[in-house]
């Protein structure tokens, strides 16, 4: 009978732990307006409700423009938020990765990196792995080459 209910305590024990397993929706969905003002909570929502129907997940953020989700997977997004400004956010353990890619109509581009903890507290930037590390590294470097492409395609 002990057996029985040490394997029972056991696996409520795990399940419990899995089913506490956050995701980036989880963390975009309570994502404070004031770390990206561009987009209001329902513009959130909206983007990940857009997405999971199979829609073009487009929104007429707060400034007037057009904003799209491109991309959303279990452990990073990413959103246009207008033609010059790109953000991606990846989640790495039970941190945070905002990269947030300026480019203009030239060939040069800057990433800004900011750190938070789930609950969104920015914190300090982390000790990665190298994998990881060269994961947010290739975020940064990919945004300012894709810009650079679609600019040369235009002309």
């Amino acid at each position: 009978m002990k057996k029985f209910m040490m394997a029972l305590l056991l696996a409520t024990t795990l399940n419990q732990a899995s089913a506490q397993s956050v995701t980036i929706r989880d963390v975009f969905r309570q994502m404070p307006d004031s770390l990206m003002p561009y987009l209001s909570k329902n513009n959130r929502l909206d983007f990940i409700d857009f997405l999971d129907s199979g829609m073009k997940a487009e929104v007429k953020n707060q400034l007037g423009g057009t904003s799209q989700m491109i991309a959303l997977g279990d452990d990073s997004l990413t959103i246009r938020m207008n033609p010059s400004l790109r953000t991606d956010m990846l989640l790495m353990d039970s941190t945070v990765v905002m990269i947030e890619t300026f480019t203009v109509d030239s060939i040069y581009g800057q990433s800004r990196v900011h750190y938070f903890t789930t609950a969104w507290q920015p914190i300090a930037a982390p000790q990665f792995t190298e994998a990881q590390s060269k994961r947010i590294k290739r975020f940064e470097m990919q945004n300012i080459l894709k810009r650079d492409d679609e600019l040369l395609n235009k002309r």
